[in-house]
């Protein structure tokens, strides 16, 4: 667990904001973190140490498509982190840039696909 939660922390080292996302029941069910880069979102999305998904998608698309990923990943929350802080700036030589899978349960900023339990006053 140590490993996880520093994996979790570099992220928000790295710039990366988190939203806790609740179940029906008001319990936390799974937490996202994403950051904005160069016209791109970097999200990830995880519910346990062994279960996480990683994505890059556009910042900006068409509303009326699902959400597509230039690059996405799926497993361990470590390897998940590992390989989503290793992707190439977008716009680099190596970087992801053709869609190819769709990923609309990480596309947090432009369309927000869940319910957001929020309290008064906060904000996302």
């Amino acid at each position: 667990m140590d490993h996880a939660l520093n994996k979790v922390i570099e992220l928000r080292e790295s710039g990366f904001q988190f939203l806790h996302l609740r179940d029906d029941a008001g319990q936390l069910d799974r937490i996202m973190a994403f950051k904005q880069r160069r016209g791109f979102i970097d999200s990830i999305l995880f519910w346990s140490e062994t279960e996480a998904r990683a994505g890059r998608l556009p910042a900006v698309r068409d509303s009326a498509r699902p959400a597509q990923a230039v690059w996405i990943y799926e497993g361990p929350l470590i390897e998940a982190v590992d390989r989503l802080l290793d992707l190439p700036e977008p716009g680099a030589r190596n970087a992801p840039m053709l869609m190819k899978a769709t990923a609309s349960d990480l596309a947090v900023v432009t369309t927000l696909p869940f319910k957001l339990k929020l309290p008064p006053g906060a904000i996302a």
